[in-house]
């Protein structure tokens, strides 16, 4: 687990450096928010295609060293971004990063919840997420910085060398039991019902909040890269004490208790949002509360898939099949965000609030894995995972 946390710092901090100025960069290149709203959507529709063809990667090269791979090809996605101002480059990006993650996300969640104990799930998820924060508290400032006074090569180059640094932790991860690699059909026979419904449900929430948000921020701050730096770190320190404190809660049991908090406050957040098209400062308070309230829903919604990955006795088949219900909901909520954009482009902040329409459905399918409403299942179901 340290190896992976290490990991998973390098990689957070390649993250924090660019990924929130992609969309940013995107919007300073011509492109509008619903078409880059739809540049995500395209790529989410690629990776989706990529991912039978990880299938195979990891059965020729086993689970640790797939994920090597799959980090360094993420960390390469951002060479092209140099220059996504031209479409051969922007099309470049998209492959690569498709590519990358359609290998690196079911190896790396799989990883977690193999090598995570139960028991301490939630703090080593507080920890996770604590991290998280605390890297994107400095990382961010950096990445403006980079960009302002050097421009896109150097931000994007040294995002790209941060994240392919995060393959090293892991020469010194030993071997861990994911369950067999399947065959495609098997993949797609063999999905877990209830997992693939939240992970959807995540991904509908992410289009709003991880991909139009930052750029409604952007244009919000009059298109500064130095504002939404700022606003990115106070973000990042306000989630790092909302994290831990989450974490500890779920180890005592207390995850059905955040969740209903959580739920609601996250449904307001997306409120707060769509009110910063009216004033910046509305977007710094959507921006600081948004992010204390995504601290304490990464814990209580990964907490759960996990502990259910590791019931399933196959980690690998239980993400990838999880990872395809994210795609499908990132998808379809980036054209729902696309066309409010498109609708109301006078109001761009109005494009995260599809994304709200995903929280009643993270609600339910977490009470139902724990036996609190929505599906019931005997005691013997809740102890492995519900497939098809």
């Amino acid at each position: 687990m340290r190896f992976l946390t290490m990991h998973f710092a390098l990689v957070q901090a390649g993250a924090s450096l660019a990924g929130g100025f992609i969309g940013a960069y995107l919007l300073q290149n011509g492109f509008s928010l619903a078409t880059a709203l739809l540049g995500y959507g395209g790529y989410l529709s690629v990776r989706s295609l990529l991912r039978f063809g990880s299938l195979e990667v990891v059965r020729a090269v086993g689970y640790r060293r797939g994920l090597m791979i799959g980090t360094a090809v993420v960390g390469l996605q951002f060479v092209p971004l140099m220059w996504a101002a031209e479409p051969a480059w922007f099309a470049g990006w998209l492959v690569c990063v498709a590519a990358g993650e359609s290998l690196y996300c079911p190896l790396y969640h799989a990883a977690m919840a193999v090598v995570g104990e139960s028991e301490t799930r939630g703090r080593q998820l507080g920890w996770r997420t604590t991290i998280s924060t605390l890297i994107s508290v400095t990382a961010p400032l950096l990445g403006a910085w980079l960009m302002i006074r050097f421009g896109a090569v150097a931000m994007f180059g040294s995002a790209a060398v941060a994240t392919v640094l995060a393959v090293v932790p892991l020469g010194f991860l030993g071997a861990f039991d994911a369950g067999v690699v399947p065959r495609a059909g098997t993949a797609l026979r063999a999905v877990d019902a209830l997992a693939f419904m939240t992970f959807a449900a995540d991904g509908w929430i992410s289009a709003g909040l991880v991909f139009a948000w930052p750029m409604v921020l952007f244009i919000s701050f009059g298109s500064s890269y130095g504002a939404l730096g700022a606003a990115t770190a106070a973000a990042g320190l306000v989630a790092a004490v909302a994290s831990w404190l989450c974490g500890r809660g779920i180890d005592r049991g207390q995850r059905a208790v955040y969740l209903n908090g959580v739920c609601w406050l996250l449904a307001l957040s997306f409120l707060l949002r769509a009110a910063a098209g009216w004033s910046a400062w509305a977007g710094w308070v959507a921006n600081l509360s948004g992010a204390a309230v995504m601290a304490l829903y990464i814990p209580v919604l990964m907490s759960m898939i996990y502990d259910r990955a590791k019931r399933s006795g196959a980690a690998f088949q239980f993400h990838f099949g999880a990872e395809a219900g994210w795609d499908t909901g990132a998808v379809l909520g980036s054209l729902a965000a696309a066309w409010v954009a498109w609708m109301c482009p006078a109001m761009p902040s109005l494009a995260v609030l599809p994304g709200g329409l995903g929280v009643a459905l993270v609600w339910w399918c977490i009470r139902a894995d724990e036996g609190l409403g929505g599906l019931r299942w005997g005691a013997e179901g809740r102890k492995k995972a519900v497939l098809f």
